[in-house]
């Protein structure tokens, strides 16, 4: 049961297998036991990225497949490498993202056997993934076609009508890498057939376009954030006021209201009678409460991704299909008049020009002034989670493409997440990530090397968001159990992994550090969390003054 020779030709033919069938990069990490697979990436050239860190390399890969829309392949050695693409792939599972898992193990006979570097990788990632498969042992027993069959079923799953991550165990025996092999002759592959897009027969979409309602815009994909125009248009033949999450991508759009949460934080806001809400989860806590009033048939879904999305038990309608495809099928459906509702661009028109008085005209560098800073600045954008993506969905007014990693909401991996979208973007990002989120993936840095990225991150020695959140708890305790202060800074991280280092402390100088050419570049910007939870609140408290009038 020797492996030798053959192990080669079985990584290749996994290897070339999966670019054929779509697969656009691969990334890897060092590993014995996965020999013949790195050997099989040796001629992929640029379609190859190394990182040393297991956990870094499948947080790049969602990264680059969430930008470029095509499935990463991350490759990684056996045992705890394995658990390490645990968080990427569940960021992966509820964000639609395709991502094939390949993970090298030991063959079957050493399993539960006390061997080194041995663990259970089959079945390892549960109900993560939509498709799993330990493959056979390169050898006697390989069977080439049944391998290609294995991998087609995995890259269909993985870009089918529900998207998301896959799994691939692919053990070998020793010796891992012996002499070349023949040719192996790699299938055509086809693709599936496209999904089929429908209205739902027995819904009455006249009653739902007749009453008083709202477009609700929340998280979408890069392809899909093209397409958001088509849903101000629609909004407008309705007269119904247009609501963008922060990462939409819609915030840039004319038409739409940008200030939803400060709004909303103003009181007396007629709730809607009707919810047509395009794409995702809203980071606003307070708009998921407030259009919660509309249910069942008063409120319509329409996405792409299947995945249960009700936190507000609305049981909503929902339409699987893209922005594109429902705007064109609902046409007959729509009033001849339109408009667009006064009494919200209103409102928006009046907080916007709360937050340029109060924040853009400021000296000192802000939490919130660092949303507006950002806002306008060319290229795409990727919001770390936290206070970064709330800021922005509150005070952010900018277009083009935007990222951020909220299937799960986490804050490890966004440095590697940032670097697989630069890749695959190939065009100017700006990121903001809080002192946590940096400080969990600080070895990801060494991946921004040679990319255009400005990496901005916002030190508030600590959680600051803890201070917004209603804990019982003494302000001694709260600290040294929530909010952790570090006391670092972020000079020598940048300095050892090669990335040029500014601090700021103004809001022009920031805007000046992300209008250079230099990069990629580590921007840290010093704020303080007890001030900055004072500042949130003097705006709220503002907007409460305005006395925004509702029709």
């Amino acid at each position: 049961m020797s492996g030798g020779p053959a192990n080669r030709g079985w990584g290749r033919a996994i290897v070339d297998g999966l670019a054929r069938l779509g697969a656009g990069r691969f990334f890897a990490s060092p590993g014995a036991r996965g020999s013949a697979l790195l050997a099989a990436l040796a001629g992929r050239g640029g379609d190859v990225a190394m990182h040393y860190d297991e956990r870094g390399a499948g947080f790049a890969a969602l990264g680059w497949a969430m930008a470029s829309g095509k499935p990463a392949v991350c490759l990684v050695t056996s045992g705890s490498a394995v658990a390490n693409l645990l968080p990427a792939c569940v960021e992966a599972f509820y964000s639609g993202i395709p991502l094939v898992l390949l993970t090298a193990d030991r063959p079957p006979e050493l399993r539960d056997k006390g061997a080194n570097q041995t663990i259970r990788q089959v079945g390892l990632f549960g109900n993560f993934v939509g498709y799993s498969a330990d493959l056979p042992c390169p050898g006697a027993e390989a069977d080439f076609d049944k391998l290609f069959g294995i991998l087609r079923e995995a890259m269909e799953c993985a870009t089918g009508e529900n998207p998301g991550p896959v799994h691939l165990n692919a053990p070998f025996r020793e010796p891992l890498l012996g002499g070349e092999e023949g040719v192996v002759e790699l299938p055509e592959f086809r693709g599936g057939a496209p999904r089929g897009f429908s209205l739902p027969q027995d819904f009455d979409f006249g009653r739902f376009f007749s009453g008083r309602g709202v477009v609700l815009i929340g998280r979408l994909g890069v392809g899909e954030q093209a397409e958001a125009w088509r849903c101000v248009e629609l909004a407008k033949r309705l007269g119904w006021a247009v609501l963008a999450d922060a990462l939409s991508g819609a915030k840039g759009l004319e038409g739409v209201v940008r200030h939803v949460d400060w709004i909303l934080q103003g009181g007396n806001v007629p709730g809607p009678e009707r919810v047509l809400h395009f794409g995702g989860a809203f980071v606003s806590k307070r708009l998921g409460e407030w259009q919660a009033v509309c249910r069942g048939e008063d409120c319509v879904q329409v996405r792409l991704v299947p995945e249960k999305l009700d936190p507000w038990d609305q049981s909503p309608v929902l339409v699987r299909g893209g922005i594109a495809e429902f705007c064109g099928a609902v046409e007959g459906f729509l009033p001849k008049g339109g408009g667009v509702d006064a009494s919200w661009m209103q409102a928006d028109e009046a907080v916007g020009a709360l937050l340029e008085r109060m924040l853009d005209g400021e000296g000192a560098v802000s939490e919130p002034g660092i949303a507006r800073v950002v806002s306008k600045i060319d290229g795409d954008l990727f919001l770390g989670n936290s206070m970064p993506v709330r800021d922005y969905d509150s005070c952010g007014f900018g277009g083009g493409r935007i990222f951020g990693n909220r299937g799960a909401s986490g804050i490890d991996g966004n440095i590697a997440t940032i670097a697989g979208v630069a890749m695959a973007g190939g065009r100017r990002l700006t990121a903001v990530l809080g002192d946590l989120a940096a400080l969990h993936d600080l070895n990801s840095l060494p991946l921004l090397r040679g990319l255009p990225v400005a990496l901005v991150v916002v030190n508030n020695d600590g959680g600051g968001i803890f201070r917004f959140l209603p804990l019982d708890v003494g302000a001694e305790e709260r600290e040294r159990l929530w909010e952790t202060p570090h006391g670092f800074d972020f000079r020598q991280a940048a300095g050892q992994f090669g990335i040029r280092y500014a601090a700021v402390g103004t809001r022009a100088e920031l805007e000046a550090e992300l209008r250079g050419g230099n990069l990629p570049v580590l921007i840290e910007c010093r704020t303080e969390r007890a001030a900055n939870h004072d500042l949130h609140r003097r705006i709220a408290e503002e907007v409460r003054r305005l006395g925004i009038r509702w029709s």
